[in-house]
């Protein structure tokens, strides 16, 4: 059974301090999942009043490998003219291969998280950096600009990791004439091949952030918000598989200090538009 992988993964070349200490807590709004430890609101978060109970599991582990692999002939048929039109084999054959694993293991993980109300949410979006952000030119004129909501954040301590990269290259040649009036064929052959293998390993007793989930905060005709997963690496068990996104509440837009109210005609009637 697949689970829908919900959890992006922190930055492991700079570890994030758990909060209150790191910039990264429930509540954090950030503009984009790749940088979470750039939050907007991060000298005035709204405090989570209703987290659910922690969830601390033990002696966790993940492997995570790619393979990729590739081949490839060059003919020499241009060197016919120089045989007399004997026909040649293939003139070099090409296989590449490279392997990637990342092995995560910790001595515990601790899970944190919380399903924000419309209050909450409308109160979090009133940060002064969140509406300096929203008023900007490039959000402004944009039809729909997205934040992100952190609703889960994964701590761990005991941490050891290896990186671990294997390539490969094997290079054959084989120029060869086919002489069928004489039922043989002729031509050097031969093979080159080249390996390279790199390993690192680190370990951090100390606990910080390895992954966390958000919801996005679509800004647009209306503020919605949504279930998303785009790019996350890291499934919860128990969790149905689901599209990228679904809409699962909408924020009442009169208590926005932005918001404006515009005439929409699919809507026959006035709606609140968040400018930036």
């Amino acid at each position: 059974m697949s689970f829908t992988k919900t959890y992006f993964l922190c930055p492991t070349s700079d570890f994030i301090h758990p909060p209150p200490v790191g910039p990264l807590s429930l509540g954090s709004i950030l503009r984009s999942t790749s940088t979470p430890q750039y939050p907007l609101n991060r000298a005035k978060p709204i405090a989570v009043a209703e987290a659910f109970p922690p969830v601390v599991e033990t002696d966790w582990k993940r492997t995570i490998s790619t393979e990729k692999g590739f081949g490839c002939g060059v003919y020499a048929q241009f060197l016919q003219l120089a045989t007399g039109g004997l026909p040649l084999g293939p003139e070099v054959d090409i296989e590449n291969a490279k392997k990637t694993a990342t092995v995560f293991a910790f001595d515990t993980v601790t899970t944190i998280s919380f399903e924000p109300t419309q209050e909450y949410i409308e109160e979090a979006i009133k940060a002064p950096a969140v509406q300096t952000w929203l008023r900007e030119p490039k959000q402004k004129f944009a039809p729909v600009v997205s934040l992100f909501l952190v609703t889960g954040i994964k701590l761990v301590r005991g941490a050891r990791i290896k990186y671990s990269t294997s390539q490969s290259t094997t290079v054959r040649g084989n120029i060869g004439f086919d002489v069928t009036a004489l039922g043989t064929s002729m031509g050097p052959k031969g093979h080159w091949v080249s390996t390279n293998d790199d390993e690192t390993e680190l370990s951090r007793e100390s606990e910080f952030v390895f992954a966390f989930r958000v919801k996005r905060l679509r800004f647009g005709r209306r503020l919605k918000v949504e279930e998303y997963n785009k790019g996350a690496f890291l499934a919860v068990g128990g969790e149905q598989e689901d599209d990228e996104s679904i809409l699962v509440e909408e924020v009442n837009g009169s208590d926005i200090g932005t918001a404006q109210t515009v005439f929409d005609v699919t809507e026959n009637g006035n709606v609140f538009c968040v400018p930036a």
